[in-house]
């Protein structure tokens, strides 16, 4: 039996340890699969409102393939995040007054798997709080050996199939991090700077250009001119002294420029610029740097000695200085910017050309590509597909070599020559390339990107390279839930990873969810102050009510401005729910249960049950397509309304009536507990708890209710006319402030079943008379619905003059209201200038004023026949 009140907290634990020692989690075998892996969160993470959602999002539907007789896979795990732990350990020593250097490479790598031990757990440990139900017993490390032995493996067969290449490129440089980044990992930070404008020395005359960054001036090699511009074509050919310097260097012309900015003259820095760089290659310029790895200008010999490894920044400064000085500053303007910034590091990323290691990727895309487009994987929403086709038929070629410690040692190995060998292990290479074993070898040093190993997920956590019944059974898996920022990141490239390694889509359906914002839509940030903790909610209200808050708001690819009131609301549904359980034990006691029910008659026991196959045959459809929050939606308003707030009443009734006692009685009990199952899936621990009470074994291995598809008794369309005229009756008192207790007399014109009339006056708190002639001349107020109308006398109730004074006084100040907003509707500067939804809201103001004041004169027409 459940206890008096509903306490989330207790029971959470209760069944979460039940369901893991029960090894409820891992998959049973069937003739139909369903598997998805977890998008990996980083192992130095904490669970975040996104987590939250995505997680929600993908359990219940794993609970529901469960429940449905899948062999169900969910495979759990965590990223390495390389940057971010190496960053989170080096901070850790830095307050020990340590460098990473200080210890070492393979100390420090040792302090990282250290950490990883001690705290690398933390996010699977609040998954599970909120009763996730994956395969605990698979969960991944994207640095454990299998994958780790999965990535060499990838490595090396891209390299020996020459989609991977060693080459030296222009590349986004993290001078905090000393690391090339991915170019997804930049952020675009718009900022007001300056737009310096610096003469040239060209002959007898001077030549302007225009610059942001004038420490990179040092590095020039060449100035460009439109080819149509008009104003430079003498110029053309001719060279430009570059000042401070005083390098000579060629006016080239190039399409690239824009006559339009600045004075439509552009300093060419090759090393320092990716446009310049392409420039650099079409015209064969010279490549000279001016800066160092570490973010200091270089100590070459051209470089003067007042700027040798100088900061950045600080050079900056006082090379304007030095150009004011020599007169060759002509202006300095202030100029919006985009500064670019690391992800990760926050500091100002530098263009560095270096020797990286890098994925030809054109091909691999080609085939991806292909495979959306013949919609061998669909997108949920469909629309983005836009978002990922436009960034895979523009792909760039993918850098994937880190200069940092932690993640995976690139699998190549180097002799004193600088000879590049490819193999998983140094004995491989030497087998490889027949070298011999006193031959000197050497590991690059650098790491692969982590978003390298997160691209083989799919496959690798399922046991590859290794021929794994797994593999066999679950690959590809069956959908990917992720949020729309990662498309790029890692969406694309797991397509490519495993069409290429596994001639097959790795998933066949992606469903897109939003962000979690504010209740205000702004983005979550500890800048704003208003992030949410999901621990702290689901501690303050349980995981179950913090689940279906955000299950029900979660419509695809639509982000999800949160507000606690709806956590609080799903909390107030759960005790509904508590309360219902006791309500049907009290009315259908176990001593008193029958199973041997063949045939539903009784008109509101019929139409329970249809309207509970309606809705479940609609939730089924939704859930198909991956509508899930309207599939909860749908199911909530049913179990508050239909099933609570009307079957109930009605069952009440019924089971007074020793007629219709047992019917009623299996109905009630059958009909909430399939309605139990299938708010399962978003709210299992409270489910799990009612269940156990009335049944022996466990709801998380039962079976998704079917639809049972009856013809549907006549008699059961008059349940909704029974509810509409209740409904009327109730407006009724609550307008006049009559107790809801109160009972009135009403009247019909013809005979109604006894059923209607037993559930009418009970619930209605009304009493039935046959109509009397003398009431004819007499104002009445009727209630009306399909075939049924019923009458009483307004004075018997209410002062009728007083009511329609009110009535007068309401409908003409709802006809001012609605003059005010005709009148802005008709005023061509509001259209033109108030918001698209602005104009929505006051065209919908006018609908609903003209409903409310057509109702206020039915009532008061009504009143005075």
């Amino acid at each position: 039996m459940l206890e008096d009140s509903y306490e989330p907290l207790s029971i959470e634990q209760k069944w979460q340890s039940e369901w893991e020692l029960k090894n409820q989690f891992k998959p049973v075998e069937s003739d139909k699969q369903f598997s998805i892996v977890i998008p990996p969160p980083n192992v130095t993470g904490s669970l975040h409102m996104g987590h939250a959602l995505e997680h929600s999002i993908i359990d219940v539907i794993v609970r529901i393939k469960r429940l449905q007789g899948f062999e169900t896979l969910w495979v759990p795990g965590t990223d390495h995040a390389g940057i971010i732990t190496q960053l989170l350990v080096e901070n850790e020593l830095s307050e020990k007054g340590l460098s990473k250097e200080d210890v070492g490479r393979e100390n420090f790598i040792s302090k990282v798997w250290e950490w990883k031990e001690k705290s690398g757990e933390n996010i699977s440990g609040q998954m599970k709080k909120l009763g996730m139900s994956c395969d605990w017993s698979r969960e991944r490390f994207t640095m454990d050996e299998g994958l780790s032995a999965a990535v060499r493996q990838v490595f090396v067969t891209l390299y020996d199939s020459g989609f991977i290449y060693k080459g030296s490129r222009m590349v986004n440089w993290d001078t905090k991090l000393m690391s090339a980044v991915s170019d997804l990992e930049v952020n675009l930070e718009e900022q007001t700077g300056k737009l310096w404008s610096v003469k040239y020395k060209c002959g007898d005359e001077f030549i302007t250009i225009a610059t942001t960054r004038p420490e990179t001036i040092l590095a020039d090699t060449a100035v460009a001119v439109n080819p149509d511009d008009e104003r430079y074509k003498n110029f053309i050919g001719k060279t430009a002294i570059i000042p401070i310097v005083n390098r000579e260097v060629p006016i080239i012309a190039d399409e690239y420029v824009d006559k339009e900015f600045g004075s439509g003259c552009v300093k060419i820095t090759p090393a320092h610029d990716f446009n310049d760089y392409e420039i650099g290659l079409k015209h064969d310029l010279e490549v000279i740097s001016c800066m160092k790895l570490d973010g200091t200008m270089s100590d070459d010999d051209f470089m003067p000695e007042n700027y040798k490894n100088l900061d950045r920044f600080e050079a900056r400064d006082q090379i304007v200085n030095e150009l004011s000085e020599l007169g060759f500053l002509v202006s300095a303007d202030d100029h919006v910017i985009q500064l670019p910034k690391g992800d990760r590091s926050k500091s100002i990323l530098e263009p560095m050309i270096t020797d990286q290691w890098f994925v030809k990727t054109k091909e691999l895309a080609d085939r991806g590509i292909a495979e959306v487009e013949n919609e061998n994987m669909k997108f949920i929403p469909k629309n983005w597909e836009k978002t990922y086709f436009e960034w895979m038929y523009n792909i760039q070629d993918w850098c994937i070599s880190r200069q940092i410690w932690w993640g995976h040692q690139i699998p190549a190995w180097y002799d004193e020559d600088g000879n590049i060998y490819v193999a998983t292990t140094e004995s491989e290479v030497r087998a490889k390339y027949k070298l011999s074993d006193d031959l000197k070898l050497s590991q690059d040093k650098d790491v692969l990107d982590t978003w390298f190993s997160s691209a083989l997920w799919p496959f690798s956590t399922l046991g590859w390279p290794e021929e794994s019944t797994d593999l066999e059974k679950y690959y590809p898996t069956s959908l990917l839930v992720t949020g729309f920022d990662i498309i790029f990141f890692w969406v694309a490239r797991m397509i490519m990873m495993g069409l290429n390694f596994n001639d097959d889509v790795p998933f066949k359906d992606i469903l897109i969810h939003g962000l979690v914002r504010d209740s205000k839509g702004r983005k979550m940030s500890k800048s704003l102050k208003n992030t949410i903790d999901p621990l702290e909610l689901s501690e303050k209200h349980g995981a179950d009510a913090l689940r279906f808050s955000l299950i029900e708001k979660a419509a695809p690819g639509q982000d999800v401005p949160f507000d606690e009131e709806w956590t609080i609301a799903a909390k107030k549904f759960g005790n509904k729910l508590w309360n219902a359980a006791k309500f049907v034990h009290l009315y259908s006691p176990e001593d008193k249960r029958t199973d041997d029910i063949k045939e539903i008659t009784f008109p509101e026991n019929v139409w329970i049950t249809s309207r509970f196959d309606e809705v479940l045959a609609e939730f089924n459809e939704l859930f198909e397509k991956y509508k899930i929050s309207d599939a909860y939606k749908l199911i909530y308003n049913f179990v508050w309304s239909d099933l609570f707030d009307w079957y109930f009443e009605f069952s009440k009734n019924l089971i007074d009536d020793e007629k219709t006692k047992a019917e009623t009685m299996f109905v009630l009990r059958t009909t909430f507990l399939k309605s139990i199952k299938i708010l399962n899936p978003a709210m299992p621990h409270i489910t799990e708890e009612i269940w156990s009470t009335f049944e022996d074994d466990l709801l998380i291995n039962n079976t998704w209710p079917e639809v049972e598809g009856k013809e549907l008794n006549p008699d059961a369309n008059d349940v909704e006319n029974l509810k509409e005229v209740i409904s009327q009756i109730r407006n009724f008192k609550a307008t006049y402030q009559l107790k809801n207790k109160e009972i009135l007399k009403l009247n019909l014109s013809k005979d109604v079943s006894p059923w209607f009339t037993k559930q009418l006056e009970n619930i209605g708190n009304i009493e039935l008379n046959l109509n009397s002639s003398e009431d004819k001349n007499k104002k009445q107020v009727v209630f009306q619905s399909g075939n049924y109308e019923f009458y009483l006398l307004a004075e018997d109730y209410i002062d009728i003059d007083v009511e329609i004074k009110k009535l007068d006084k309401k409908i003409e100040d709802l006809s001012k209201t609605l003059a005010v907003s005709k009148s802005r509707l008709e005023n061509e500067k509001f259209i033109k200038n108030a918001k698209e939804e602005l104009i929505e809201k006051e065209k919908q103001n006018v609908i609903e004023v003209e409903n409310e004041i057509e109702l206020l004169k039915q009532t008061r027409d009504q009143f005075s026949v």
